[in-house]
C-alpha cells in the first residue's frame, strides 16, 4: 500500500498525473505573424463571433478537453489559454465550453478558444502574409 502512494507522488512530482485537460492547437488561419505580446490577463475575451466590433481574422483553435466541471479549474485553465493565444500572437479570444459527451469521466469540460487578430493594426509584413495565406487558400480549394 506504501508503494502505491509513493507511485502516485512520484508521477505526480513528474507531470504524469495532472488536474489540467489536454491541450491541442489547430492553426487556421495565417501563423508566424508579428507577435506582440499583449498582457494575457486584460486579453478581451467573447462568447460570440459577433461581439467583436473591429475587423478581424482567426490564427487558430486552441483546445483543453478533460477538464474537471470545476468553476476555478475552468477559469485557470482560460488564463493558460490566453497566456499561450498571446505567444501565438492573438489578441483576443473567443471562448466556448461544453461537455464531453463520448468521455467516459463524469462530466469533463471541453474549452475551445478560436485565436483572433485584429485586423485594422497589422504591419505591411503581416498583411503580405495574411493575403499570402487567403491566396493559397482560394488555390487549395479550387477557386479561382
Amino acid at each position: 500500500m506504501k508503494n502505491i502512494f509513493v507511485l502516485f507522488f512520484l508521477a505526480s512530482f513528474c507531470g504524469c498525473i495532472s488536474m489540467g485537460g489536454n491541450y491541442s492547437y489547430i492553426p487556421i488561419g495565417p501563423q508566424n505573424l508579428s507577435v506582440q505580446i499583449t498582457n494575457a490577463k486584460d486579453m478581451p475575451v467573447f462568447a460570440m463571433r459577433e461581439d467583436i466590433q473591429r475587423p478581424w481574422a482567426s490564427l487558430g483553435l486552441m483546445r483543453v478537453k478533460n477538464l474537471p466541471n470545476d468553476k476555478s479549474v475552468i477559469n485557470n485553465e482560460i488564463e493558460k489559454v490566453k497566456a499561450e493565444a498571446a505567444k501565438k500572437g492573438a489578441q483576443a479570444v473567443i471562448i466556448n465550453q461544453y461537455f464531453d459527451d463520448n468521455s467516459p469521466n463524469s462530466n469533463p469540460v471541453i474549452v475551445a478558444a478560436y485565436l483572433v487578430r485584429y485586423l485594422d493594426d497589422v504591419s505591411a509584413e503581416d498583411k503580405q502574409k495574411i493575403d499570402e495565406f487567403l491566396a493559397s487558400t482560394v488555390i487549395e480549394n479550387g477557386q479561382r
